[in-house]
């Protein structure tokens, strides 16, 4: 449990790993506990339609709300990697990584196979899973989005490819285009959430 204020909300980790799930029910607004209820059962439906291999290949992606002491909840993203099951193939053990949400809000469930990147989305509306084509980037495009996370602008980055600054944008656009986003932050987000580097 890490010890970073943002995902405790005004309590400590020690606190967080003994309240357990009653943490989440505390500390995230009641409209997205349903969200989170709708999130595990189609989750573990999914799950349960996959071999056991499978199951361990998986990991599940979603945004949701946190109230903080001070000031209005923060959008975060939770994501779910198992790493173990018990005797009857359930999901017993799994690693959980929070972050900062880069989306705008709570929802955006993805559940991606680690080894061949195709990915699923869940479609809050109709209740649904779909499975996604993989996303492919070029190496440019990777160069970029990396360079981008590393805080450089594009004048920096056009220095060290040996390109113009109209060639950045353009690999820009692509990334944006293929990733449906509107942001470099969202693009790299999605690009780390979805193993694109």
């Amino acid at each position: 449990m890490s010890d970073n204020p943002i995902f405790l909300c005004g309590r400590t980790a020690d606190e967080v790993l003994k309240n357990g799930y009653q943490h989440y029910l505390d500390n995230v607004p009641e409209e997205d506990l349903l969200l989170l209820k709708k999130i595990n059962d189609s989750g573990f439906d999914f799950l349960k339609n996959l071999s056991e291999e499978d199951r361990m290949q998986h990991s599940i992606s979603y945004d949701f709300h946190l109230k903080q002491p001070i000031g209005k909840p923060i959008l975060i993203n939770h994501k779910l990697k198992p790493l173990l099951l018990d005797n009857s193939s359930n999901l017993w053990i799994a690693l959980c990584l929070v972050s900062i949400s880069s989306h705008a809000k709570a929802g955006n469930i993805r559940i991606k196979n680690e080894f061949d990147k195709s990915y699923f989305e869940y479609d809050l509306i109709n209740n649904i899973w779909s499975e996604k084509p993989a996303i492919l980037l070029k190496k440019r495009e990777k160069d970029v989005l990396r360079y981008s996370a590393q805080g450089l602008t594009m004048e920096q980055i056009a220095e060290i490819l040996f390109v113009s600054i109209d060639t950045i944008k353009f690999y820009k656009k692509q990334i944006f285009s293929k990733l449906k986003v509107k942001s470099i932050t969202e693009a790299t987000a999605i690009a780390i959430e979805l193993s694109l580097f």
